[in-house]
């Protein structure tokens, strides 16, 4: 659609959206306008803010991994949007998949199989198959996986590309983690089900190495959103470091080709913060990463030159690249047993899953009432039978049926 005229008076909250005439923008369009043409409950992608995220992160990690190419390979189950897969391959992006659905999507919109990872647990012998015809990465998760990948290649008469997800025990990881705030970070970790032990993975990698259909590309690892402190993406670096070094011993003469550090870096806005508190800049994570990896690679006596420092991020680069517009159906109100409000929505939790994945604030924005004082504080809930409360004890203007409500930050998942 086309954008109207501009207002002489805008107030920016980022590169992409701001208030103006009383109503929410984005890219120059008003989000009002576009609920009206287009009906809620909406999805509403920024193109601009997509490309800038891929190039900003493809920047900062380059500046401080030097000795080697950078590639972002983002998870597709961060956004399915076909449209959205065919910018990040104009942008030269790869891509992280889990299960047969996925990687068939991904090839569908036109992701090259080389530049795919095959990641997760519990893969079938038809995904395993479909992999190494394409030509994708495979990045194994226990041995059994190893057996598929072999028989397959051996049935094919190709060559595999294999790398191991590796599970390092986070000895220094001791802060609460913000998912669970009962538990150390390390010990979340470890009931998370992805990833082979370190002891376990040697054998793996010296049935790799020993096949002639398999060659061992590289290892990955993923911490996760555990926290937006550089500090701990740092620990995480520098432990997965040591565990490289660990694994290239035991295989020497083998180098890794390429070292997988994950996803998990928190978008700008981070609405995964329990505090509501806004991320640190990229350049802070890129910096952390990359200088804790780097001095564990050299502390032990192992030469990165060359090797490709691949990232898999998904709320970064994603998250605040959209909006999630919704309409009031009716607003509803109670004096007894407490005085309470509630903006009932035509969207649901349903449609914003990191609400249960990760507890997340999806920040409101009254895109109809912009500018308009706030009055009271309500629950804004959406139209299911559950409790669907998407956001709590929020200040609001004036609020009718028929108003627009924009969640920020609802680009991912």
């Amino acid at each position: 659609m086309s954008p109207p005229e501009y207002t002489k008076e805008r107030r920016y909250i980022d590169e992409v959206l701001s208030i103006a005439d009383g109503h929410l923008w984005i890219e120059g369009c008003d989000t009002v306008d576009i609920a009206s043409q287009y009906g809620t409950p909406l999805y509403v992608m920024s193109e601009t803010q997509l490309r800038a995220n891929c190039r900003q992160l493809s920047e900062v990690f380059e500046r401080y991994w030097s000795v080697g190419p950078v590639e972002l390979l983002p998870s597709l189950k961060a956004n399915y949007v076909m449209a959205v897969r065919q910018i990040l391959n104009e942008e030269g992006l790869g891509c992280d998949v889990f299960g047969h659905g996925e990687l068939q999507a991904a090839l569908w919109s036109g992701v090259p199989g080389d530049k795919i990872s095959v990641n997760g647990s519990a893969k079938s012998a038809p995904l395993i198959e479909l992999a190494v015809s394409v030509g994708a990465r495979i990045t194994l998760d226990s041995e059994r996986e190893l057996d598929l990948v072999i028989a397959a290649a051996e049935r094919q008469q190709k060559s595999a590309n294999v790398r191991l997800r590796v599970r390092p025990d986070y000895l220094d990881l001791t802060v609460a983690s913000d998912f669970f705030p009962t538990m150390t970070i390390r010990d979340a970790a470890n009931i998370y089900k992805p990833g082979i032990e370190v002891s376990a993975a040697v054998r793996v990698g010296r049935r790799v190495l020993q096949h002639p259909n398999t060659q061992l590309t590289g290892l990955m690892t993923h911490l996760g959103r555990h926290s937006a402190d550089p500090a701990v993406w740092a620990t995480m670096a520098r432990t997965f470091g040591s565990v490289v070094v660990q694994l290239a011993d035991a295989w020497a003469p083998w180098r890794p080709l390429e070292l997988d550090i994950g996803g998990g870096f928190p978008a700008p806005r981070d609405p995964s913060n329990p505090a509501r508190l806004d991320a640190p800049p990229l350049e802070c994570f890129a910096q952390s990463t990359t200088g804790a990896l780097l001095d564990a690679l050299h502390a032990g006596r192992m030469d990165p030159a060359d090797v490709v420092l691949q990232i898999e991020p998904g709320r970064s680069l994603l998250a605040n690249a959209g909006i999630h517009l919704s309409r009031v159906c009716h607003v509803k109100r109670q004096d007894r047993p407490v005085p309470r409000t509630w903006i009932e929505l035509d969207t649901t939790e349903m449609f914003l899953a990191d609400l249960f994945m990760e507890h997340a604030y999806f920040r409101p924005v009254f895109a109809s009432q912009a500018d308009a004082p706030c009055l009271e504080k309500v629950e804004i809930v959406g139209q299911s039978c559950n409790f669907d409360l998407l956001a709590r004890d929020v200040e609001a203007p004036a609020i009718a049926s028929g108003d627009v409500i924009a969640f920020l930050d609802t680009g991912a998942y």
